[in-house]
């Protein structure tokens, strides 16, 4: 038997295995109890802030989203805070402040385009209360979602939670169906589980409700996941609250789901790696249980998925008949519609990785963030009330 195709087989082994037992444990860990202490009738007073950047036509239903929230409007202090716009989101957003006086809203207008995180840090500087929480101009919430999540925060040992991401237009193609299994996937097993064990560090920008007490100002490099691990770090807890669900317009196009992936790869990789040298330090308070695949999978992964596909290659040109024996391996995966997208994603998704990994050792960083135009105009008013989301 080939040399090359032992190297083959362990590097598949490798990187099918790790994964895949890892999800195994995550999925037996997600059933069981929360050891917590969860206060239903915890309703603090909270500060949320809007980042927004040329949010013209998303501002209108984003505000009207926030008001359709079941909350106390008394304990709602909403600041938006607008990254140097060139088109009428400031006149937008003030428009719906003048129609609807009962919501407290403060507009705050940078006059240079510096980017999400120094935007929120802005912010920040005029939040009146202990709990802050973060949305995105294209981020929609459930009515329920405040009433879900801050029960949660009760918790003395629990400094920030995350709502789970729907795909609103999950049906429309099928970039967006392979998204819908991802987010149940990654959502469902992955970060639940994560959080039962202790934490998930993968944050978005959807829905994300931070104690003051372990919140000084979100991390300019990665966002939302950085300010999560920041927080890990102080000794508390950042969970996934399955039941507090926000949704997203995801891009129907390849070329607006590579786009939105990469930036976010970036910022991951740099997470992880900042995760393996407080490791080796000792410094991290992440569980090893968790951080260590997420490392593996992060930054190792990808590259046993290029030496992979390399020692393939190879073997396709020392032995013609591997070009038929690589298919038929992969026929199983490839029956099955699920399958087959699972696999789909999971070799977009090293890809993507790997390039992230490459601009990372090039020291390119994604900091000013740039609207994506595609999922904007797919969304419309019936898409919303559809889901009474407004």
């Amino acid at each position: 038997m080939s040399t090359i195709f032992i190297v083959w087989i362990f590097l598949l082994l490798i990187f099918s295995g790790v994964p895949g037992f890892y999800y195994l444990y995550l999925r037996r860990v997600k059933s069981k109890p929360w050891k917590l202490k969860i206060d239903k009738t915890h309703t603090p007073p909270v500060t949320i802030i809007i980042p927004t950047h040329n949010e013209e036509k998303m501002i209108g239903f984003k505000l009207e989203n926030l008001y359709n929230v079941i909350y106390p409007k008394e304990k709602m202090q909403i600041i938006l805070i607008d990254d140097a716009s060139t088109d009428n989101t400031i006149k937008e957003a003030s428009k719906f402040v003048d129609r609807n006086p009962k919501l407290d809203v403060k507009i705050l207008n940078e006059t240079k385009h510096r980017g999400k995180a120094r935007a929120l840090n802005l912010a920040l500087k005029y939040a009146k209360n202990d709990i802050i929480i973060i949305s995105d101009a294209d981020t929609f919430w459930a009515a329920d979602i405040l009433i879900k999540a801050l029960p949660y925060l009760a918790d003395p040992s629990v400094g920030a939670v995350i709502g789970r991401e729907k795909v609103l237009n999950s049906e429309q193609s099928w970039v967006t169906q392979t998204e819908k299994i991802y987010f149940d996937l990654t959502y469902e097993v992955i970060r639940l589980g994560q959080s039962k064990i202790h934490s998930t560090i993968i944050f978005h920008g959807g829905f994300g409700a931070y104690k003051r007490d372990f919140l000084s100002e979100f991390n300019l490099e990665t966002d939302d996941s950085g300010t999560a691990l920041d927080i890990v770090q102080k000794g508390a807890r950042t969970l996934l609250i399955p039941e507090a669900i926000c949704f997203d317009v995801f891009p129907v196009t390849w070329k607006g789901k590579i786009s939105t992936k990469v930036r976010r790869a970036s910022q991951l990789v740099q997470i992880y790696t900042k995760c393996l040298k407080l490791l080796i330090k000792r410094q991290l308070a992440l569980p090893k249980k968790i951080a260590m695949p997420e490392i593996f999978l992060y930054i190792f992964n990808p590259i046993v998925f290029l030496l992979l596909m390399f020692t393939m290659s190879l073997l396709i040109l020392e032995h013609l008949p591997y070009s038929v024996f690589f298919p038929l391996i992969l026929l199983p995966a490839l029956v099955r519609p699920k399958s087959r997208i699972l696999l789909i994603e999971v070799i977009q998704n090293n890809c993507i990785l790997l390039s992230a990994l490459f601009a990372l050792i090039l020291r390119k960083k994604f900091i000013v963030w740039n609207v994506q135009e595609e999922s904007r105009l797919l969304l419309t008013r019936d898409m919303l009330e559809r889901e009474s989301l407004i």
